[in-house]
């Protein structure tokens, strides 16, 4: 699947970082066009703004808020964005490069158009989000919850899910074959599980949900 890069083109470099924002959130204006670079935060409130034509490089952004902000042609590289809020969100061609965004909350945010590689986001939780024309590549979600999603065009390509929640988040069309899953929380139904695309060993593992012993 094909989706759509970043544009990212003529940046300034600015800092310190906070004070940018500080700015733009009192003028109600855009981040625009901006290289954020070795910048480090903690807990502070950089929400309700839009950030567009942006590059975070090499920032430590730990336990802000970004709620209520939007996302469009965007580079996080090598980035430590562990415990962010970034709840009720959009994003539109971003790419997640070498991050950490363990226990980062995503829940209720529109997502597509956006590349996770490389990157650890164990016990990061999606609740909720739209996500579509994504790709999840050589990452760690382990313990990450995706209950009661929407997913369309979502592809896994050597991504741990072990102990995934999938509760109530149809996976028709979802190819699982080169990633584990191991653990996966789903409903007492497993209705979730119908149309999924898995290898023969990750279904056998499934049917043990099912009471199923496969030998």
């Amino acid at each position: 699947m094909k989706i759509n890069a970043p544009q990212v083109t003529e940046l300034r470099e600015v800092g310190p970082m906070l004070n940018q924002i500080i700015e733009l959130q009192a003028q109600e204006q855009a981040a625009e066009r901006l290289l954020f670079s070795s910048d480090y935060l903690t807990g502070e409130d950089l929400s309700g703004i839009d950030y567009n034509n942006v590059e975070f490089n090499n920032c430590r952004l730990l336990n802000c808020n970004f709620n209520k902000s939007g996302f469009t042609n965007i580079y996080f590289k090598n980035c430590d964005i562990s415990n962010c809020t970034f709840e009720n969100c959009y994003f539109n061609q971003v790419e997640f490069t070498l991050c950490k965004g363990v226990g980062t909350r995503f829940q209720n945010s529109t997502i597509k158009h956006v590349l996770f590689s490389d990157s650890n986001f164990t016990y990061s939780n999606f609740e909720h989000s739209k996500i579509q024309k994504t790709i999840l590549s050589s990452s760690d979600y382990s313990n990450a919850c995706l209950a009661e999603c929407i997913l369309k065009d979502l592809e896994f390509h050597d991504v741990t899910l072990n102990n995934c929640d999938f509760f109530k988040t149809p996976l028709k069309n979802i190819d699982f074959r080169e990633s584990r899953i191991e653990g996966i929380i789903l409903s007492d139904s497993n209705k979730e599980l119908v149309g999924a695309i898995v290898d023969i060993y990750q279904a056998a593992v499934l049917a043990r949900l099912l009471g199923v012993e496969v030998k």
